[in-house]
């Protein structure tokens, strides 16, 4: 799959985003999101919780 960006000698691509590591204390789970610096912290988690799965649903 490309991706927008200058792909790099390595094979890469530099397309401003990076790879957050997240580690989970209560579910002993390490998670990796691709992020770019534009994304809320709320936007984070929101990612986060779909990514583990762990989304409840509404009262």
């Amino acid at each position: 799959m490309a991706l927008d960006g200058i792909r790099m000698p390595d094979g890469c691509y530099a397309d401003g985003t990076w790879e957050l590591s997240v580690h989970v204390t209560d579910l002993g789970r390490d998670v990796t999101l691709r992020v770019t610096g534009e994304i809320h912290i709320g936007g984070v988690m929101l990612r986060l919780v779909e990514k583990l799965g762990e989304c409840r649903p509404p009262p």
